[in-house]
């Protein structure tokens, strides 16, 4: 890959061959995008510079470190509209088998993330727990750029007893529900902002992790039981049947994937971070 610069002072244009960010007047790249961050690009309809490079160098990032492929389905919030913000960066196509976000309700998009309206406002991954992710293996991820009260579920599934959700904040506490009923993977917590990831990377292994720092929770060997038999929704949670309490957070980052240790973890926020400070809307 050629090396990345501060590109905003050399007015580049991006090459009608590979995507490629140059200076027309010397052809030196200054930034070669790489075909996943290019697909993603036509499919979300992203020209802006600033946005390009901020997703291609998300991408290269996680490619560098050996995240990439643990997600299967993982939303950037970049481009300011309903039609950019529901692709799928790790497959844009405009399909739900490719765990295109369907908006429901209420939202507000903008350059700041998706915004629901935290009564009837939520989105559909077309993700079903119980078919994609493994019991003993998951995790969610979710980036909230503001700071509410609400008592609400920032995304996931349940089904009876068999949950995957993350509440952020709910009555000043963070929980992690991975494919579990039991609630002790929680700590306290009276800032929704930031990014959360709950991942379980065995039976009796769960994780609270905010902004990169694994929290010390009441347990963490909380036991999987069984995963639910639904698909995720994001700014709401899906119980099999209908949206249950609905959040009012912009969201500027969404994932779903296999789990992650807790280095892994701390990995993936630094990139996160700097992706959300790159668009100048990280908190």
């Amino acid at each position: 890959m050629g090396a990345v610069v501060d590109i905003s002072t050399r007015n580049p244009v991006y090459s009608s061959l590979d995507g490629s960010v140059v200076d027309m007047s010397t052809g030196v790249v200054f930034e070669t995008i790489d075909a996943d961050a290019a697909a993603f690009f036509t499919a979300a309809g992203i020209t802006d510079a600033t946005q390009k490079s901020a997703v291609n160098t998300l991408v290269t990032s996680l490619k560098s470190n050996s995240l990439w492929t643990k997600f299967n389905a993982l939303y950037p919030f970049v481009g300011g509209s309903a039609t950019s913000h529901k692709f799928n960066l790790i497959n844009p196509a405009d399909s739900n088998a490719a765990f295109r976000l369907s908006f429901m309700g209420g939202w507000t998009h903008s350059a700041n993330g998706a915004l629901p309206n935290g009564t009837t406002g939520y989105a559909d991954t077309f993700l079903n727990v119980n078919t994609t992710l493994s019991l003993n293996d998951a995790a969610l991820h979710i980036y909230n750029g503001t700071n509410t009260a609400t008592n609400c579920i920032d995304i996931g599934a349940e089904v009876g007893a068999n949950v995957t959700e993350v509440y952020a904040r709910y009555t000043n506490t963070f929980y992690t529900f991975i494919n579990n009923s039991s609630s002790l993977c929680q700590v306290a917590n009276n800032d929704s902002r930031g990014f959360y990831t709950s991942t379980r990377t065995a039976s009796n292994l769960i994780k609270c992790i905010k902004n990169g720092t694994e929290q010390t929770v009441i347990s963490n060997t909380v036991a999987s039981t069984s995963k639910p038999k639904a698909t995720i929704f994001i700014g709401a949670a899906n119980n099999g049947s209908s949206a249950i309490l609905f959040a009012d957070r912009s969201i500027r980052f969404a994932g779903v994937s296999s789990g992650f240790t807790a280095a892994e973890a701390a990995t993936l926020y630094t990139i996160i971070q700097a992706y959300q400070t790159s668009l100048s809307r990280n908190v």
